[in-house]
């Protein structure tokens, strides 16, 4: 197809590199919809996670200041004490409640930044089709356009995370099984007894494997909510039909996919180092409140980067949104192509 249609490949697929370059272009363009967005997710992810990880240091307070106690009389008798020994099983329950908290803003957030950019997309397709310039979408518009589609979004999260848990526990349940000498032949490796082929084959290689299918396997589905958005229809039925969509080009949808989400991987390591400086100044606004106490300043220092990079990557997750949403079209324009009759005119 030639014109504003989409580039397809003569095997009938869309060519990748064209994918990202008019994901590139959108987000360019519109890129008050698309880092507006971003921010918006920022700004929540910063307010509702930040509060819960400010619930969680309160109510784990009189703990940390209680392994600082036990700490400092062993020292002063000269005994040996272990960090948190008589606060971790506290500790791992407040845990425990706050990981799904933040996991659930996770899933909005994600929810959220996916449908804003389909629904950019879309704009931005209807935009030049139209051929006129009815101007930039505002956030207020995408607000108003993405807001019925994201019930719908987020049970399109929920599966994918479900089908995602899956390969990733088989994975793990592998090696728990190897460690526990579970799988008859194969022994985990210490220093006198080196790993053999049979432990290289199902404790390093299979495992790898297993998560390689699952990584293929989220590939596959994760134009769903940009196919929510284009046919209005359930979560179940959108993960169907992108399932579809990718059978005829899942090299290319994995290779789309695993770019981004090595993008998305490289700008949370830069991210999380720039964290670091404000960790710094965290631990020692931190110190000076509980009277040097280095027990939950310890904490604090160490999520702390990792906080800052979970605000931040919206910025990066945004465009990544982009590039799912044009997948979806480009997938959906070759489908679509490779229904016309042959010598039948292509518009």
């Amino acid at each position: 197809m030639t014109g504003g249609g989409p580039v397809i490949r003569a095997d009938g697929r869309p060519a990748g590199h064209v994918v990202v370059a008019e994901a590139l272009r959108i987000s360019g363009r519109e890129r008050r919809a698309v880092f507006g967005s971003a921010v918006l997710a920022g700004a929540a992810a910063l307010l509702v996670g930040g509060g819960i990880v400010a619930g969680a240091f309160a109510a784990s307070w009189g703990l940390f200041l209680e392994a600082g106690r036990a700490a400092e009389r062993s020292i002063a008798y000269e005994e040996s004490y272990v960090a948190y020994a008589d606060q971790w099983d506290d500790l791992v329950k407040v845990a425990c409640c706050v990981y799904p908290l933040l996991l659930i803003v996770a899933l909005v957030l994600m929810a959220w930044l996916l449908t804003a950019q389909a629904v950019t997309v879309a704009h931005a397709r209807a935009r030049a089709a139209a051929g006129t310039d009815p101007g930039a979408l505002t956030l207020r518009a995408l607000w108003r356009r993405s807001r019925p589609h994201l019930g719908a979004a987020l049970r399109v999260q929920l599966l994918t995370l479900v089908c995602a848990l899956v390969p990733g526990l088989a994975g793990l349940l592998v090696l728990a099984a190897v460690a526990m000498e579970l799988v008859p032949g194969v022994v985990w490796p210490t220093y006198h007894d080196p790993a053999t082929v049979r432990f290289i084959l199902v404790g390093r290689i299979l495992p790898v494997v297993i998560w390689g299918l699952g990584l293929v396997l989220l590939a596959r589905l994760a134009p769903a909510t940009a196919v929510r958005v284009a046919d209005t229809c359930s979560a179940t039925a959108a993960m169907r039909r992108s399932w579809t969509l990718t059978r005829t080009a899942r090299l290319r949808t994995t290779a789309i996919c695993l770019l981004g989400t090595g993008a998305v991987a490289a700008a949370f390591a830069v991210l999380k180092w720039l964290g670091t400086y404000v960790a710094h100044g965290a631990g020692l606004l931190m110190l000076a409140a509980t009277g040097d106490n280095v027990w939950v300043t310890g904490v604090l220092v160490l999520i702390t980067p990792v906080a800052v990079a979970l605000v931040l990557l919206p910025l990066v997750l945004a465009p990544t949104g982009v590039v799912l949403a044009c997948l979806r079209e480009r997938l959906d324009g070759s489908a679509g192509d490779a229904r016309v009759p042959s010598g039948a005119p292509i518009g």
